[in-house]
Order: C-alpha cells, then structure tokens, then sequence
C-alpha cells in the first residue's frame, strides 16, 4: 500500500537513497575502526579484563557505615 502511494507520487529513487546512505554509514564505520594509531586503543582495551585489579569501588574499604536516622 504505501509503496504504490509513493509510487503515485513520484518517489522512485527513494529506496537508491536509502542504499547510499546506508553503504556512506558502512564505510564511515571501517573508515573509523581502521584509522591509523586504533589498533594500540584496541589492545589496551582488549586487555583490561586479563589484567589484575578492578574497580576502587567493588574494594572491601574495612569501615563500618554509619546509619543516620
């Protein structure tokens, strides 16, 4: 229904438009991963669940809390 609508109207090279910008958005993205000096931010990243330690806050800290109320 609505492709004979836009058919009636005209809007023929809607679905060429829509090709183009999808394949633009694909190249963007492999322009963006394969950008020169990524790949040491891609290890680095890669490798930080291996390493030891983790986040300060998951740390037992010993106090005690204090209620208020």
């Amino acid at each position: 229904m609505i492709r004979s609508w836009l058919t009636d109207l005209g809007f023929t090279w809607g679905p060429t438009l829509a090709l183009l910008l999808f394949f633009g958005l694909f190249i963007a993205v492999l322009v963006w991963v394969f950008r020169p000096g990524s790949r040491k931010a891609y290890e680095h990243e890669a490798r930080l669940p291996l390493e030891d330690g983790g986040p300060r806050a998951a740390e037992p800290s010993g106090e005690k809390e204090e209620h208020h109320g």
